[in-house]
């Protein structure tokens, strides 16, 4: 009984570890888009039209417009998906304030 309490514990502290480390993908995620809001202030119109619509990254003729968004998207293609499902965390403190936790 000890010893499949111990194994049981053992378990549970292993999977709390995993759960509680950040993931790699989880870690690229963030420092994409920490790289992002790099971009957002050298762009301070491309920031305030991208926060009000966020969908403007899937809008052919506004990228034709800001080429350095559409470039910067080609090469961050996870970025892009994360303005258009996450909103609110890209433009929000959520990146910020997240750390290495998620």
């Amino acid at each position: 009984m000890r010893r499949l309490l111990t194994t049981l514990f053992a378990g549970m502290l292993v999977t709390a570890v995993a759960l509680s480390a950040p993931s790699p993908a989880w870690s690229n995620l963030r420092d994409e888009v920490r790289q992002f809001h790099v971009f957002l202030q050298d762009h301070p119109k491309v920031s305030t039209e991208l926060r009000n619509n966020p969908n403007l990254v899937n809008n052919k003729k506004y990228l034709d417009k800001h080429d350095d968004l559409e470039k910067f998207l080609k090469l961050h293609p996870s970025v892009k998906s994360e303005i258009v499902h996450h909103p609110s965390q890209v433009f929000g403190r959520s990146y910020r304030d997240r750390g290495n936790h998620r």
